[in-house]
């Protein structure tokens, strides 16, 4: 038997980090230390203490700004700003190598949740699937997904670093609906933050906004938002969808 409400959905949206990829081992402090080599060639001679307190302040400036105004910020200037701060001399070139190296070290600290590539194989059969995540790095994500073995699963992959939109905007909501041609009440959103996914969804008015508890800590406090429906597993989605074989 199928339920009333799945008779309306066409698409099916998820976020990518701590949704799809488990972010559970990543480690901020470790991921900056592989930078600290090329900013000490760089000229820097203060401690990694030093630079970490520098790099922190304002880093989480710009998350500051970026979340509260739902843009995105092409992590090069937060990056320059920094080494502005440091007082060391640097290029373009500089800079690609230290976003690189920090994104090649979260690399290694990041995993896909357990089957998440065969049930996104198989959603694919009856849904169209889209990808929506805030990442400043958004080409570097795509080689995550690519890596991982599910860029190719997508009918389309949104970063917010594409449009300089983040969620909870429902402006990327609504770039997705129009690119994929289906209407708000034909699309659920999966996400793992209240704030970004859930709200979000809501504000583009999508059919339901899910959402799947991981073991992570927010940035806003989210709690007076509520999901649609709440999951501990992606597997879930098949109750919801009434897709239990």
């Amino acid at each position: 038997m199928v339920v009333l409400i799945t008779s309306k959905i066409k698409c099916i949206g998820f976020d990518l980090y701590s949704t799809l990829i488990n972010t559970d081992d990543h480690n901020w402090d470790e991921m900056i230390k592989v930078v600290f080599p090329i900013i000490q060639n760089l000229g820097y001679k203060d401690t990694f203490d030093s630079f970490l307190k520098i790099q922190n302040e304002i880093y989480w400036k710009w998350r500051d700004y970026r979340e509260k105004n739902y843009v995105e910020v092409d992590n090069r200037i937060w990056w320059r700003e920094t080494l502005e701060a440091l007082d060391v001399k640097f290029n373009d070139d500089d800079i690609s190598k230290i976003i690189i190296v920090s994104h090649n070290k979260w690399r290694t600290q990041i995993k896909l949740y357990p089957k998440v590539k065969e049930l996104l194989s198989d959603l694919k059969k009856s849904y169209k699937l889209a990808l929506i995540s805030n990442i400043s790095t958004g080409d570097l994500s795509r080689g995550d997904m690519e890596i991982f073995g599910i860029l190719d699963l997508f009918d389309i992959v949104v970063m917010s670093s594409d449009l300089e939109i983040r969620k909870p905007s429902p402006k990327i909501f609504e770039y997705v609906l129009e690119k994929l041609n289906i209407k708000k009440d034909e699309m659920i959103f999966i996400g793992d933050t209240l704030y970004d996914d859930i709200q979000g969804a809501k504000n583009a008015g999508l059919l339901m906004a899910i959402h799947i508890k991981r073991n992570r800590s927010y940035y806003f406090p989210d709690y007076y938002i509520k999901p649609d429906k709440t999951v501990n597993n992606l597997q879930e989605i098949y109750k919801i969808l009434d897709l239990v074989k």
